[in-house]
Parts: C-alpha cells; sequence; structure tokens
C-alpha cells in the first residue's frame, strides 16, 4: 500500500494481530467476543475456518497517531439529537476514509491476510469483534458492521478501517450514549476469516428459541451461505432434534426460492434464484442433520451453556472443504439460558438416583464451564466452605459476581462495561460446581495483570496458594494510570472507609438480629432483602480493601525480605486483627473477666460453617463456645493473647532492626514506612471479613424466621426447609398464593434439593481445575513415615506434635497442644487454632484466614497441601516447617486392635 502514515510511539504492544487460535479468555479485552468464541471453537478442535484478528491496540494506534481520537471526541460532543447524531456518524465515516493503516499496523495484518491465501488471494469476511459487546449494561452486538467476499490487500486494509468506522454509526452512537459508555471505554477488534462457499448454511440453537425447552436442538437451513437465514431474507427447512438422541422430533421444510451466494461476474455476494427443481428438497441430508446435531451438543457441552451457532457446508468449488460442515461462529443463547428455573417437579418421581446434570434447572447447585476456564475453591472455600445450601448460593450469586467486579471497578483495573454482573450465566466469575462455590481464576489473574506494582500471577499466587501455569500472566499498562491514581487515594481513605463501615454494620447486626424473632412473613422478607444490600456493600468494600490496600503492601513486604534476604513476612506482618479480638475476649471470659453473653454479643455471628446461611453460630448455640472457655481455661497465663502480644512485638523489634541494617541508609526511610503500612494495613483484611460475615448472619436470621412463618402457615413442613429455595423464590412467594395450589410442588422441590445437595457432598473435587471438574476418588492417600507433604509455607517455625484432623468446625475432639489439619478455615477457627501447636490446611494462599491467624498466634503453618485430610489420620506425628511448607511424617499413628473373637 502506499501512503501509509506513519507510526509514533504510543506505548502499547506491538502485536497488531493475532491468530484465532490465540485468542482465549487471557487476551479477550484485545480480541472481542466473536474472535473468543472462534477460539474457543478451535480449541474443542472443531471445523473452523482459518483466520486472524486485528487486535484493539491497532484501533487505538490508529486513533493515535491520526488524531482521530481528538476529531471524534470533538464530533461526538456536537451530537445533541437523531440529526446531529446522523450528521456526526457521516463526518466520522468521511474521517476514517480519509487516513490509511499506519504502517506498522499494515505490515502485520497484510502478512497475515497473505498467509490465508496459497496460489491466489484469499476471500474473506471482516466483520467487527467489539470488546463492549454483550455486557451486563448493555448489549452493543450488531451494533456494527460485517463485510464479505473481500479480496486483494488494499480492500483488506479499506475495509478493517471501516470496521473501525462502524463504531460511529447512528445507531452506535444513540446506544452507547445511553448507556453512558464514553469514548476512552471504546474498543473494537476485527475479525479477518476465510469464506466458505456454502452449499448450505444457517444458524443452530442448543434449546427450543420458543419455549426455552433444553431437550431440543434447533435448527434452520437454507441454500447457499447464511447471511440471508441471519437477516432473515430467504425461506428456510426448520428442524427439531431430540438433544440425547440426535433423533429429528419434527421437519419443516421450506419453499426455498433465493439464496445467496457469491456472483463470479460482479465479485461480490448476490441474491439469486434457487433452481425449480430443487426449491422443495432439504438442503442438508440425514448424515449432515445429525453432524450438525453433535456439533451443536459439542459446542455446549464445551462453552457449559445454550448456545447460538452459525455454520455452513462448503461446497464443491472448494477444493479442501468441499462436502464439510463448518463452524462459523458461537456465542450464548442470551434469551432463556439466564431465566430462573420454572420446572415443575412431578410428585410422582423417584429422584434418589437421578444423574447429576447441569443442565437440571431445579438444582441450582451444579454449573458447566468452558474447557479452557480456570477455577478455585480455595479463598471463597474459607469464606463458604462444603457444599452450600441452595439459599446460600443464591445469596452469593446476586451479591458475590457484583461485589467483586464493583471493587476492581472502583479500584480501576476494571472498564465501565466490565462493571455489572452479565446476563449470561457463562460469563460469570463466580460460579458453583457440586454446591462449592468457585472463583474464576483467568478473571483474577486478568484483573492482576493491569495492576501496577504486581502482576496477575502474584495476585492468583497470594489468593489461591498456586498459579495456573496456562495463563496468560503478562502484564498490561493500560489501566496504569486510572490505577495509580485511585490507589494512591485509596491507601490514603480506604482504611477509615473499611473501619466506618464496620462500625455501622456491628450497630446494625446487633440492631437487626435482635428484632428478626418478631417480624411476620413481609417483614422478615424486606430483611433478608436489606442484608443482601448490606452483604454487596460490606463484601465490595473488603475486596476493595483486600485487593487495593492489603494485597500491594503484603506483597511489597515480601519482595524486600526476598531481596534482601533477611527478616521473616508472618513477623512484620502486623497483628491485633479482628479475629484476635475473638480470641482475646473467649480468653477474658475463661478467666471470669467477661461472662459467655459478652462474648456472644460481641462475636456471636461466628460459628461452624458461618460462611453458609443454614450453620448454626454461636448467637443460636453457644455450646462449642462453652467447650473452648473450657479449654482456655486450662491454659496458663503465660499462654494467654497478652503474653503471646508481648513476645511477638518484641521479636518484630528485633526483626526491623536486623532489617534496617540489611539495607543502605538511604533506602531506611521507605523501609520504615513500608514496615508501619504492613503492620496497619495487613490486620484491615480481618475488619472488613467481619462486617460481611455479620451480613450474612442477619440474612441467616431472616431466612430462619421466613421458615418459622411458613411452617406457621402450613407451607413449609420444617424450618430449616427454608434453605432449599432461593433468595428470589422466598421474595416472590411472599404474597398469600404462596403454597396454596403449589404448597405440594414447593414440598417436593425442597426434598428433591435436599436429596440432590446429599448427592453433591457424597462426591469429591479438586480445589483446581479448567473445565469441569473431575470427581477424585475418596481413598486414603497413603504416606509412609519420612515422606513429607508439600504445601505453601505462610507462618515460619518448625514444630513437631500428634495430629488431629478436623473435618468439621465443632471442634468437640479436639485437644490441646496438637498440629491442627483441616480443610480450610473460618473465623470461628481462630478460637481453636489458639491452642494449637501448629496448622495444615488443604486450601489457602498467603492472605488466607489460616495464614494471617496462624501468622498472628505465632504458630507455624502450611496451606495448600491438598491433601493434608486425607494423607494424615489423627494420632500421626508430623514435623511442621511453616518456613519451607513441608509437613514430613515422624510416625503413623497404631490402628486400633481388632475386639476378640467371642
Amino acid at each position: 500500500m502506499e501512503g501509509l502514515a506513519s507510526d509514533v510511539e504510543v506505548g502499547v504492544s506491538a502485536a497488531y494481530t493475532l491468530p484465532l487460535a490465540e485468542c482465549g479468555r487471557d487476551v479477550a479485552d484485545r480480541v472481542g467476543g466473536k474472535a473468543l468464541g472462534l477460539c474457543e471453537l478451535l480449541r474443542m478442535d472443531l471445523p473452523v475456518p482459518g483466520g486472524f484478528v486485528v487486535t484493539v491496540e491497532a484501533y487505538h494506534h490508529l486513533m493515535a497517531v491520526t488524531g482521530l481520537r481528538e476529531q471524534v471526541a470533538d464530533l461526538l460532543r456536537e451530537a445533541a439529537g437523531e440529526r446531529d447524531t446522523r450528521k456526526v456518524s457521516a463526518r466520522i465515516a468521511e474521517l476514517f476514509a480519509g487516513v490509511e493503516l499506519p504502517a506498522a499496523v499494515a505490515d502485520q495484518v497484510l502478512a497475515a491476510y497473505d498467509a490465508l491465501g496459497a496460489d491466489e488471494p484469499a476471500r474473506v469476511a471482516v466483520r467487527s469483534s467489539a470488546t463492549a459487546e454483550d455486557t451486563a449494561n448493555a448489549s452493543f452486538a450488531g451494533q456494527q458492521e460485517t463485510y464479505l467476499w473481500i479480496r486483494g490487500r488494499d480492500e483488506v486494509a479499506r475495509h478493517v478501517l471501516r470496521c473501525w468506522a462502524s463504531l460511529f454509526t447512528p445507531q452506535a452512537i444513540s446506544y452507547r450514549a445511553h448507556f453512558g459508555v464514553p469514548l476512552e471505554d471504546l474498543g473494537i477488534a476485527v475479525v479477518v476469516q476465510r469464506m466458505v462457499p456454502a452449499r448450505g448454511a444457517g444458524v443452530l440453537m442448543t434449546l427450543e428459541p420458543v419455549t426455552g425447552d433444553r431437550s431440543q436442538i434447533y435448527l434452520e437451513a437454507g441454500y447457499g451461505v447464511g447471511e440471508g437465514v441471519v437477516q432473515g431474507d430467504v425461506a428456510t427447512d426448520r428442524h427439531w432434534i431430540d438433544k440425547a438422541t440426535l433423533a429429528p422430533r419434527r421437519t419443516e421444510i421450506g419453499h426455498k426460492e433465493h439464496a445467496h451466494r457469491f456472483d463470479v461476474e460482479r465479485a461480490a455476494g448476490a441474491v439469486v434464484e434457487v433452481p425449480a427443481d430443487q426449491q422443495d428438497l432439504p438442503v442438508l441430508t440425514d448424515d449432515e442433520l445429525t453432524a450438525l446435531a453433535q456439533l451443536g451438543r459439542t459446542i455446549e457441552d464445551g462453552f457449559g451453556a445454550p448456545m447460538d451457532v452459525e455454520w455452513a457446508v462448503a461446497d464443491d468449488s472448494d477444493p479442501v472443504a468441499a462436502g464439510r460442515v463448518l463452524v462459523l461462529q458461537a456465542r450464548p443463547e442470551t434469551v432463556w439460558s439466564g431465566r430462573e428455573a420454572t420446572t415443575v417437579v412431578d410428585p410422582t418421581a423417584q429422584p434418589d438416583d437421578e444423574p447429576i446434570s447441569p443442565q437440571d434447572d431445579w438444582d441450582p447447585l451444579h454449573s458447566r464451564s468452558a474447557p479452557s476456564l480456570h477455577w478455585s475453591v480455595d479463598n471463597l472455600g474459607e469464606a463458604a466452605p462444603g457444599v452450600l445450601t441452595p439459599l446460600c448460593w443464591s445469596l452469593w450469586r446476586s451479591v458475590g459476581e457484583r461485589a467483586c467486579r464493583e471493587a476492581f471497578y472502583r479500584l480501576g483495573a476494571l472498564r465501565a462495561d466490565e462493571r455489572g454482573a452479565p446476563d449470561d450465566p457463562a460469563d460469570r466469575i463466580l460460579r458453583i460446581f457440586h454446591g462449592r462455590l468457585a472463583l474464576q481464576v483467568d478473571f483474577v489473574a486478568a484483573t492482576g495483570n493491569r495492576m501496577p506494582g504486581t502482576t496477575g500471577e502474584e495476585v492468583v499466587r497470594g489468593l489461591f496458594g498456586q498459579a495456573p501455569e496456562d495463563i496468560d500472566y503478562t502484564s498490561t499498562r493500560r489501566r496504569y494510570p486510572a490505577i495509580a491514581a485511585r490507589l494512591a487515594a485509596l491507601s490514603v481513605t480506604g482504611p477509615a472507609q473499611v473501619h466506618r463501615l464496620a462500625r455501622e454494620t456491628d450497630t446494625w447486626w446487633q440492631e437487626s438480629t435482635a428484632r428478626a424473632g418478631s417480624l411476620g412473613l413481609r417483614g422478615a422478607t424486606e430483611l433478608l432483602t436489606e442484608a443482601s444490600d448490606r452483604f454487596f456493600a460490606t463484601l465490595s468494600l473488603h475486596t476493595l480493601g483486600l485487593m487495593g490496600v492489603v494485597q500491594p503492601v503484603y506483597d511489597a513486604l515480601t519482595r524486600l525480605v526476598e531481596t534482601t534476604g533477611v527478616g521473616d513476612v508472618a513477623v512484620l506482618s502486623g497483628s491485633g486483627g479482628a479475629e484476635m479480638a475473638v480470641v482475646g475476649d473467649i480468653w477474658r471470659a475463661s478467666r471470669g473477666e467477661i461472662d459467655l453473653a459478652e462474648v456472644v454479643a460481641r462475636h456471636g455471628f461466628h460459628g461452624p460453617l458461618e460462611g453458609e446461611l443454614s450453620g448454626r453460630v454461636w448467637r443460636e448455640d453457644d455450646s462449642p463456645l462453652r467447650r473452648l472457655v473450657g479449654e482456655y481455661a486450662q491454659r496458663p497465663d503465660s499462654a494467654g493473647p497478652r503474653a503471646r502480644e508481648q513476645r511477638r512485638r518484641e521479636q518484630a523489634a528485633v526483626t526491623t532492626r536486623e532489617l534496617l541494617a540489611a539495607v543502605p541508609r538511604h533506602r531506611r526511610p521507605a523501609v520504615r514506612a513500608l514496615l508501619a503500612l504492613a503492620a496497619h494495613r495487613i490486620p484491615l483484611r480481618g475488619v472488613g471479613k467481619r462486617s460481611y460475615l455479620q451480613s450474612i448472619d442477619v440474612a441467616r436470621a431472616a431466612a430462619r424466621r421466613i421458615g418459622r412463618c411458613l411452617v406457621h402457615d402450613g407451607r413449609l413442613g420444617a424450618v430449616d426447609d427454608v434453605f432449599y429455595l432461593t433468595v428470589d423464590e422466598l421474595v416472590a412467594g411472599v404474597g398469600e398464593d404462596m403454597g396454596r395450589d403449589g404448597g405440594g410442588d414447593t414440598a417436593e422441590l425442597v426434598a428433591r434439593r435436599r436429596r440432590r445437595r446429599d448427592q453433591h457432598a457424597a462426591l469429591r473435587i479438586p480445589n483446581h481445575w479448567a473445565g469441569q471438574p473431575d470427581l477424585l476418588d475418596e481413598a486414603h492417600t497413603d504416606v509412609a513415615v519420612g515422606d513429607a507433604l508439600s504445601g505453601v509455607g505462610v507462618s515460619s517455625g518448625v514444630v513437631e506434635g500428634p495430629v488431629r484432623v478436623v473435618t468439621h468446625p465443632d471442634f468437640a475432639e479436639v485437644r490441646p497442644d496438637e498440629i491442627l489439619v483441616a480443610p480450610t478455615t473460618d473465623p470461628s477457627w481462630s478460637s481453636i487454632m489458639f491452642v494449637s501447636a501448629g496448622l495444615v490446611v488443604d486450601i489457602g494462599g498467603a492472605l488466607s484466614h489460616a495464614a494471617v491467624v496462624a501468622r498472628e498466634l505465632g504458630l507455624p503453618c502450611v496451606v495448600s497441601t491438598r491433601t493434608g485430610t486425607r494423607a494424615l489420620s489423627t494420632g500421626d506425628r508430623v514435623r511442621v516447617d511453616g518456613t519451607a511448607g513441608t509437613v514430613t511424617v515422624l510416625q503413623r499413628a497404631t490402628p486400633p486392635e481388632d475386639p476378640p473373637i467371642s
């Protein structure tokens, strides 16, 4: 090409094109939704025409080097009404028509295009892949243009520019203005893909589009390319196929007079007449129909959601693809897949042995994932351990996703269009698998990659204890200015925000739990909604504080210790957090300084399974707390919290002097400032967590009150049946009609979900996985004397002692000075960790609850062992090395003798 714009340095990556096979979720913000969908299809080894994507960086580069960004911004400010918008759109189109691709962009685009053709230039489709498509707040799909049958280097370059210009059609300008999307958050990629000369083409949906029936596959087929089927301007054949058997259920053969085909003379697409003898024949053979249905089922399984698929069958003019069924595009179905289940339960069914399927709408505790996505139950597994009830999951589902995204948005790591929870469940980062709450690791890595002062890998490792190797941890600086500004402000104002909300929430918790028992059904339901709103406020601020205040300071402290080789993060990371306040008050109660009622009044939201709504906390059952007070009473004063804290301060003072001596004099003021920040900021983690646990406890109190009201009215059989309904079902059922005609259905639904939850609880899944979690063998993991389990050392020191494996936090069998081995911990475990000699946990990272409390208590601690609770047995003797992250078996427990034979 001639007359290409000159390049200037704009601080972006020089990778202006990517092969479709490399357009995964780790680069989704660079390649857009269409490219991402095609990449997922390629990773499933499905037949997809070759192509590449022109990345968002290329668009931003053009806007910067040509001055278009400022010119477009000026014009958009003039677009007040519909007439102005049309004029502005036309003027912006003229601006794009008057520029050429910058040289660096053109070199990569044209080289990628040349690679698509063998002996002659390929004909391609050039279509937009906007990064703002299908967001939670707006659906931009279809607002930009697609150009078909493009051939030649100059034409490809020109149509890439036209795709970029189509960001500013009148409808697109109006649409974004309505939803408040700013120009700086706007980006667009362009997919360039080989065109398939098609004998037939069409669309496929993996559910029935009118009724939402997921047991069917619906397919429309027309002659020629699929443009006419998508536009609806040609007649089609329609097929309904049984998803399980792939057998046709119903077929309607249309009278197909016209088709979209390539016109050789015009070298363009055209609508042509179908020969009369073919107009009433089926487009597809039986084998092709079956192959397409199988493809649809495979794609739905891979994406974990109902899908909308575009496909084609290549004609004989293509020597490579002739007769092949090809997938052109796949995107999640958006009408039915996000709706709440309305399944009517058959009361005569016997579901005890029903196979578990993510398509069981009545079971909210299991879902599907695209095969390339990574998930972890670590971190969130601390907050909500074990198999959740439907009510608890529905609370986390509605709040957790929004709170996490809100925190990263306020941090500056997410754009405005990424802020809200996606309507499509397949796009959400908080999911549930066999009842276990899981967080998408890819999302955490991607946001971590955007943050200055850390990396996606560091953030992932800090939250989950390990970082999958096949995730892209390449840092991007695009959002550094926004994040740096917000981090600076958050560093000053964040701690005060956390403490202020904590004080407000503490008062609200005490008042709300006190009045919950006297509320009627409507009042209790309103309190449940109020608790959900408070949960969002506390969880989002907790996450913001963790990622914006605690994590950066902890990472900086860790790097300081590692680079100097002096000091211990465990000693330097602060003390006196919210968890230690619980320990301190239990200790005071064991000394008679306060009574048990005062401990409950301050900390009654703690207790076994406190993150699960159906768990019974100390406020409802103080018997575990009484046992702990008794255990503490047996301990000498020298083992108390005050004595431990004094020893910790003395150790921290020595470590600080050693660390300061190890750095040059000019660096010492900065090191002192960092140590002061660490001492005050890292304990904030427990303050925020206390607040959101109090929100959960108010929801618990409201739910049990709703259950009592429904039992009194004869609508439920038992109070705790309420935990097998969802928040939406309870809110919608407050009216007088709830349970009258459908009472039997409600009772059966509760019973069915209870049985299914028991099924999920009987299964064991890994802590980390990609796609769908494998089911693990429950067999005990054999380890011999001398073997060592490896994990992450998060609290230094070495201790030897007998093992006590505790899988449920009732602490009935715990004895002092043992090595506590647990699957996970929450704040209620702090009280028993206090009398333990060391701690070994299956999951967790450096900022997990177990790690933070172990450091405050001075306990050697190893987390993320994965198999500790299965490999070790109560009575084993082990050595825990909290620095090396190992647990060595010194002696196996003696098995009980067989009873004598009588």
